[in-house]
């Protein structure tokens, strides 16, 4: 059955706004971490319980890779439910059977070699609705016009679509933080505050020499991902993101202090200056900006983590596929003079550990 996430949606949002503490966001069966066994018992429609539910999309996972040296790539779902995604390993090399040849003997040509192929399927889908009465026979009472009084409803009606809007926004930023949090239970954060060589004294944010060299880093990691490698993912697949695939999120606080600190000074600004990226305010809750606190999806403790400045990610990392938003308005009550209308969204937020996906933090000792 689908996870009903009210109280995550609501969680999520009093957060975001700071009307509440930041407290642990329990991921567990929210966000869609793949490798989901299909069946006939477990995948099926929720209204007969009984039809299989349909991959809706399938995930080429290929990329052609260009040598380094030579001369020195998300969407509305409508139907089906499931999000396929296939990957092809790269081949292993093998011996050229052309040299050493024996007289009297052969090579077969013929022989089989498979190509190895996996497949994740991102299952899990989030729906919540919200609800509104109106009232129209004594809410008239309080109008001087029947415009005046629709004027009102339209407001009602507005802040519904606000809501969603912002409940997209909080989930999908919780999308981001849950793979953040995945990151530090794999213990693969990149804490540029302990890389660096230098002493700082007091914050990272205010120290120049720190702010260069944590530009630096990010620029220097960014060329990296663009090399077939293991190292910025779970291990599982061979992975390289081209530019044009990455995507940088900086936390406000970091780019602003690198703006004033460092950047308003140099002679040559773009080497200390991040292209492409989108500032985010805050990853979880406006009171503890860099913070995140969060019960990731794959299970266990709640994972805190403290001074995160800047996630890099393949875009295929995570995301969102929008399966369905429909409204639908009860008959007018006659004893009430009432009538319910109904918003009904429900989406699939997908984590896919082997992508590649950063994390930098500029955490002190201590912090």
């Amino acid at each position: 059955m689908p996870t009903q996430i009210f109280n995550i949606v609501n969680s999520v949002v009093s957060q975001a706004m700071g009307s509440t503490a930041i407290t642990a966001v329990d991921n567990t069966g929210l966000v869609a971490m793949g490798n989901t066994i299909l069946s006939s018992s477990a995948n099926t429609e929720a209204f007969l319980n009984t039809l299989v539910q349909r991959i809706g999309r399938t995930i080429i996972s290929y990329r052609r890779y260009k040598s380094q040296f030579d001369d020195l790539v998300l969407s509305d779902m409508e139907y089906g439910n499931i999000v396929q995604k296939i990957k092809v390993s790269m081949p292993v090399a093998e011996s050229d059977e052309s040299y050493g040849l024996t007289d009297g003997t052969s090579v077969d040509m013929y022989k089989v070699r498979k190509p190895d192929v996996s497949q994740k399927f991102f299952t899990t889908e989030t729906p919540y609705q919200l609800v509104v009465t109106v009232q129209r026979v004594h809410l008239k009472d309080a109008f001087t016009s029947g415009d005046a009084m629709e004027r009102f409803i339209s407001a009602i009606f507005g802040e519904v679509q606000n809501k969603i809007e912002l409940s997209l926004e909080t989930l999908a930023r919780n999308a981001i933080n849950n793979m953040i949090a995945e990151k530090v239970k794999a213990n693969a954060v990149i804490n540029l505050a302990t890389t660096y060589t230098g002493r700082i004294s007091g914050d990272p944010f205010a120290d120049p020499d720190f702010l260069r060299y944590a530009i630096g880093q990010i620029k220097l990691f960014s060329r990296r991902m663009t090399s077939m490698s293991t190292l910025y993912n779970d291990g599982s697949e061979t992975r390289h993101t081209p530019k044009e695939y990455q995507k940088l999120y900086v936390l406000a606080d970091f780019e602003t202090a690198a703006e004033t600190v460092v950047q308003y000074a140099a002679f040559n600004d773009e080497f200390v200056r991040l292209d492409g990226y989108k500032e985010v305010p805050y990853w979880q809750s406006a009171v503890r900006p860099g913070k995140i606190n969060v019960v990731p999806a794959s299970g266990g403790d709640a994972v805190s983590q403290n001074g995160i400045i800047a996630v890099l990610f393949d875009r295929d990392a995570l995301g969102v596929y929008k399966r369905e938003e429909w409204t639908s308005t009860t008959p007018f009550n006659s004893a009430g003079g009432y009538a319910n209308t109904f918003w009904h969204m429900r989406d699939i937020w997908f984590n896919d550990m082997s992508e590649n996906f950063i994390v930098f933090t500029a955490e002190a000792t201590g912090d």
